[in-house]
């Protein structure tokens, strides 16, 4: 039950209740102050498209008042009455017809949202095509921002922004700031979604929605368009310029509401695979969410995994380490190389001479370098991919070595990351976002959001449970091809010997043009820095911030910018919650 309805002085209407605070910080994305654009002549005209069928009758008002309040006034609404059943909705939308920028057609009989979209964009005479659904909401600066986007982004094809959702009161919740152009995102959910807006062009050359997709028409359509875009073609507008309506048999609401659209979505993800070439034994839905993993086939034979864990005392954290690669792994093809740095606990010997020809000991004398202990093993290992891996880290499910490498191998992946959880089942890594800073609120270099959440935690659009893009993993497992390890000169053994190696050796792959990634479905358990314990001395302490100065001066541009992280988003937690004071949000 809200308590307390209330509406803050920059406009936007919020709540608490008494079990969760739905109160988002509102100036990370409602700017003031700054200069409207009127619509010059001949400048871009941009297509609304309204179908309609039997809402309610003040959304639908609300929905086109929110048009008619553009403050960019160069703009035509298109809508089609769908089967015209209801006539009091007809009624509503005569009264509209005198606007001259509002075109208003009809079904002779109901056809469904395909067919009644693709009436609008029939009607339609603009340069850019903007999808409204006919109970939602655009914010009224919403072609403003797009328009201005346009003039930065000129060769642009397809723009989206943020969301949020709106009650049938008015209230608004559940924002989603979403990445920058994430494509294996995109296979998982339909993360684009609100707000959309395409070239005219392009929306007709690929014959507007296609029927039979109902349910997930939208989602077909963008698996469709940006399959004709760049990467630097698809450009993301971070502010919520769209409210999508949650009331009762709304998708916004519960996906259950609609049981037409977990096969719809399938059908859309199965042929948008098929399109690209994507070998796949299925696709599946996710339990919770509502949202998608397609299960990748792995040819064969299969590549030689050299899986690579430097190691310095602590036997009893290899020994279980390598009993779950030899018990716990179904991959059929790997080696294993340990890098001893030095040990001199007798157990250690003691394993060695036991595992004998089962690993390849290499001995890596001098003072504890990460980055060069896995180069030294990386110019030796046989295999064709490397799976960097942590003495401290245990497999918890059988093909988590094969779900690593079947993305390794796509030749536009970079570095794969997986899963890791603490011994109690909290997650320890789900991705790295750069320039995440903690206690010092500014100036960091990376960061775990997700830490300490349960895996099935819902935040964020489920980014917990879906395969997606991000900027960097953890070197505590990560599989990449042995080629781009070469290719980006391995790990920084001089500036980097410690901390962040992985951080900065992932933005070289980034910068090389590759797409870091980061799946949920393998699964280990992480006992994080149990082999050497935390930065807790005088010279770790000196090192670290040394190490800390190394990546602010090479990336820090990048790490306070990070695509994959929404710059409404704080850099100070890991729980992706608001950013509060706002950051600067990136154009």
């Amino acid at each position: 039950m809200f308590r307390r309805n209330f509406v803050l002085s920059d406009g936007i209407q919020t709540a608490r209740s008494a079990g969760r605070n739905l109160l988002y910080a509102v100036k990370a994305f409602v700017h003031r102050g700054q200069p409207r654009l009127s619509s010059p002549k001949g400048g871009l005209r941009f297509s609304i498209l309204l179908p309609v069928h039997a809402t309610t009758p003040r959304f639908l008002r609300e929905a086109i008042g929110s048009v008619i309040r553009q403050t960019y006034s160069n703009w035509e609404l298109c809508v089609t009455d769908d089967g015209g059943e209801v006539p009091r909705i007809t009624r509503i939308l005569e009264s509209y017809a005198r606007d001259p920028r509002i075109k208003i057609t009809s079904l002779a009989r109901t056809g469904g949202i395909a067919k009644a979209t693709n009436s609008s964009i029939a009607l339609a005479t603009g340069d850019w095509i903007v999808f409204l659904d006919h109970d939602d909401l655009l914010d009224p600066d919403a072609l403003h921002h797009i328009h201005s986007a346009l003039l930065r982004k000129p060769d642009a094809k397809l723009i989206y922004s943020d969301e949020d959702k709106i009650s049938s009161w008015g209230l608004r919740f559940d924002p989603y700031f979403k990445p920058d152009w994430s494509p294996d995102l995109l296979l998982s959910q339909n993360y684009l979604c609100h707000l959309v807006a395409v070239r005219a062009e392009l929306v007709r050359d690929l014959g507007g929605i296609r029927e039979g997709f109902d349910g997930a028409q939208d989602w077909d359509f963008v698996l469709r368009a940006t399959e004709r875009c760049s990467a630097e073609q698809i450009h993301h507008i971070p502010r919520v310029l769209y409210h999508w309506r949650a009331v009762r048999g709304s998708t916004a609401r519960s996906r259950d509401s609609k049981p037409a659209v977990p096969a719809a979505s399938m059908h859309a993800l199965r042929e948008a695979c098929t399109r690209r070439g994507v070998a796949f034994t299925e696709v599946e839905m996710m339990e919770r969410g509502g949202h998608f993993r397609v299960r990748r086939l792995l040819r064969e034979p299969c590549p030689l995994v050299s899986i690579i864990i430097p190691v310095r005392n602590k036997p009893e954290l290899l020994k279980k380490c390598l009993l779950g690669l030899r018990e716990k792994t179904d991959y059929p093809s790997l080696e294993i190389l340990v890098v001893d740095n030095g040990s001199d606990d007798p157990a250690m010997e003691e394993i060695f001479s036991r595992e004998g020809g089962r690993i390849r000991l290499l001995r890596h004398h001098g003072p504890f370098n990460f980055s060069a202990m896995n180069n030294r093993a990386a110019e030796q290992a046989a295999g064709d991919i490397l799976l960097l891996l942590n003495n401290d880290v245990e497999p918890l499910d059988p093909d988590w070595l094969k779900e690593m490498v079947v993305h390794a191998v796509r030749p536009e992946i970079g570095a794969v990351g997986a899963m890791l959880l603490y011994p109690d089942g909290r997650i320890q890594h789900a991705g790295i976002t750069l320039g995440i800073a903690g206690p010092m609120r500014v100036g960091g270099v990376a960061g775990h959001p997700g830490k300490q959440m349960l895996p099935d935690t819902r935040v964020m659009g489920n980014l917990l449970r879906v395969t997606r893009n991000v900027s960097a993993v953890t070197g505590a497992c990560l599989a990449i091809r042995k080629a781009i390890f070469r290719e980006v000169g391995g790990f920084d053994e001089e500036g980097l010997p410690v901390a962040f190696n992985d951080v900065d050796f992932c933005i070289r792959v980034m910068k090389e043009g590759y797409r870091n990634l980061w799946t949920p479905h393998a699964r280990l358990t992480h006992h994080e820095s149990l082999s050497r314990g935390g930065e807790d001395s005088p010279e770790k302490i000196d090192r670290f911030r040394g190490e800390v100065g190394v990546m602010r001066a090479r990336w820090g541009d990048l790490l306070d910018n990070d695509p994959f992280y929404n710059p409404n988003l704080t850099l100070v937690h890991e729980n992706w919650s608001v950013a509060r004071p706002a950051r600067p949000v990136r154009l």
